[in-house]
């Protein structure tokens, strides 16, 4: 895996990032086990791989879900190039296993991914109006919250 690149989330909106990406992962593991259940189907071994033992249908479905992991990741995540799409010439339950592998291994990185100047942009205003809502002490604990956890204002 190619971690050469880093981590960047683009869209603005860090928690629908992150929550588009877990409904991803829930997908890509559903499809995990719909994978492992396949069947053989026949196909031509003179023109055809044995990919094709997976069936066209069930094909085509992988390509849908790759194709929508793909486009969500181009738009939101910059540095996502360490996950294997690009392998066709292996059997979907082993494409699927290493692409639900690879996922895992993004969600748990995602909360040390740079996020984009107007997050913080956001962050800072949310920290302006919750200490305009404040006075004395909670305005300085609200604040203190904050330099401690700058991700914690918003949760409030």
């Amino acid at each position: 895996m190619d971690h050469s690149k880093n981590l960047e989330i683009t869209n603005p909106n860090h928690a629908w990032v992150a929550s588009e990406l877990d409904k991803l992962f829930l997908e890509w593991s559903d499809w995990q086990q719909e994978v492992i259940q396949i069947v053989d189907r026949p196909y031509d071994r003179n023109r055809q791989s044995e990919v094709f033992a997976d069936g066209e249908e069930m094909m085509l479905r992988h390509k849908i879900i790759q194709a929508k992991t793909l486009t969500f990741l181009n738009n939101n995540i910059e540095g996502h190039g360490f996950l294997g799409f690009d392998r066709t010439d292996l059997r979907l339950n082993v494409r699927v296993k290493h692409r639900v592998e690879e996922l895992e291994i993004l969600k748990a990185c995602l909360q040390y991914a740079r996020v984009p100047e107007s997050y913080w942009k956001q962050k800072g205003k949310e920290l302006v109006e919750n200490l305009a809502k404040k006075t004395g002490d909670s305005a300085i604990d609200i604040a203190a919250s904050y330099l401690k956890n700058p991700m914690s204002i918003g949760s409030n």
